[in-house]
């Protein structure tokens, strides 16, 4: 078979697994939200499903640069702990957890200029690079979203945890020409809010200033 023969099995495969995933967290959900319900909600700072109702509270990040809708439960880690925001790498990092239900939103952005145009391509190269690394997780999706302010690449994967199996969603975008990457963990049972959440999260954060281009 040819290469393109190939990557075709490979993304029906993909988009087979995602869509078995994702029936099997409705399954175990009640009352389903859509897309458009959730991003709305995180619009308004109050979301509400039949098994929890979720605050968002806008927090401003890198001297006001950005400003993220971010759910109440999540708790900011001290900057101490993530070596006063900068490290080795010259890296601005920021992030929230709810160490009980396992979940993390982190964002890191680096010295490396990165145009809008390369924001997909730069997507590939880190998945690759983390496919390399961890060998038993599964790559399930991949794909380039314009938000309001952003345009963000996320690709979606299951990994092991210390607390089971686990759904990552690594993002990758470009503020202020600057190449901003980032990851959002969370159990796979909060697999069908939280992967809408993370998307409304992204659609909705506001730049302070010039953002990036639309998709063209």
């Amino acid at each position: 078979m040819n290469r393109y023969g190939d990557e075709m099995l490979l993304k029906m495969d993909r988009d087979f697994r995602l869509a078995k995933l994702i029936q099997e967290a409705e399954a175990a959900s009640g009352k389903l939200v859509t897309q458009e319900e959730v991003t709305y909600g995180v619009r308004q700072g109050w979301i509400e499903t039949e098994e929890e109702s979720i605050m968002l509270k806008n927090q401003r990040i890198w001297d006001g640069l950005l400003t993220l809708p971010i759910p109440d439960h999540l708790v900011q880690v001290p900057r101490g702990k993530l070596q006063d925001g900068r490290n080795s790498h010259e890296r601005d990092e920021v992030m929230w957890i709810d160490e009980q239900k396992g979940i993390s939103l982190g964002l890191s952005r680096s010295s490396h200029p990165l145009h809008v145009s390369q924001i997909e391509r730069m997507g590939s190269v880190i998945t690759d690079q983390i496919r390399m690394l961890k060998k038993d997780a599964q790559w399930l999706n991949e794909e380039t979203v314009q938000g309001d302010s952003l345009i963000v690449f996320y690709g979606e994967s299951i990994q092991p945890s210390t607390l089971g199996m686990a759904y990552d969603i690594v993002f990758v975008t470009s503020v202020s020409g600057r190449a901003v990457t980032g990851n959002v963990r969370f159990p796979v049972e909060q697999l069908h809010l939280w992967r809408l959440l993370t998307r409304a999260i992204f659609t909705c954060t506001q730049m302070s200033e010039n953002g990036n281009e639309p998709i063209h």
